[in-house]
């Protein structure tokens, strides 16, 4: 991973024809994602986009707040190397970091984030609906990796919801000359959907952040657990 580095740019339909076209002159494919967001994030995925669709896919419940969020309806660019294209100004960048929090929220603390006024007015009315097969995929993955910790889905499920929380006001932070830079307030089996931190979906408003991918990036995008990258706006 010493070298990871992707290129993230949101764009309407026009400008993704418009990239399409040059990429083609140019004899490169741009494939495109169509169910597991996340998994443009592979480093093996040189260049790969995702359309609104995909995010209806797999984690559709998980991934409902890009549904309400700017980005609705918008098509995802995710490159290894920057595109110098008209109209891809600004990329999000994602690169691995050595950042480690000095602590994560308590019981309490986790409560405090998920009643936040941030949080419970921009969150989907899908999120606190997950099914039982999700109950499933997580326990499969906790046993896997913590047998010696009971299982609590509930519990579990809270800690999702204070992450998302955190990058929306964050408490948990650290100060990067004079502004927020947040970070993930738990491990890769305790947090939920990354890739709307990691695309600005959640948390678009601090030019740094810190996010842990979680389980689905783990397993899908290959990222490694536990292991905070450092997400931030390109100028």
């Amino acid at each position: 991973m010493s070298e990871y580095k992707k290129f993230c740019y949101w764009v309407d339909l026009h400008h993704l024809k418009a990239v399409k076209m040059i990429l083609e002159e140019r004899g490169i494919e741009l494939l495109d994602e169509a169910r597991v967001p996340c998994r443009v994030l592979r480093a093996s995925s040189e260049i790969v986009y995702l359309a609104p669709p995909a995010w209806n896919g797999l984690c559709k419940r998980r991934t409902s707040w890009y549904r309400k969020s700017e980005m609705a309806e918008k098509f995802l660019i995710v490159s290894n190397s920057s595109l110098d294209f008209t109209g891809l100004e600004s990329p999000i960048t994602i690169v691995e970091s050595n950042f480690k929090p000095d602590r994560f929220p308590n019981p309490d603390e986790i409560s405090q984030l998920v009643h936040s006024l941030e949080y419970q007015k921009r969150k989907p009315s899908e999120w606190g609906k997950p099914d039982a097969l999700e109950k499933d995929f997580y326990q499969r993955w906790f046993e896997r990796n913590r047998v010696k910790e009971p299982f609590d889905f509930d519990k579990v499920l809270l800690s999702h919801s204070a992450n998302h929380a955190n990058f929306l006001d964050p408490k948990f932070f650290v100060n990067m000359n004079g502004a927020k830079a947040p970070y993930s307030i738990a491990d890769s089996l305790h947090v939920c959907s990354s890739c709307l931190e990691f695309f600005n979906i959640l948390g678009e408003q601090w030019v740094k952040k810190y996010v842990v991918p979680c389980i689905g990036a783990v397993q899908f995008a290959r990222l490694p657990a536990d292991r905070y990258f450092e997400v931030r706006i390109s100028s």
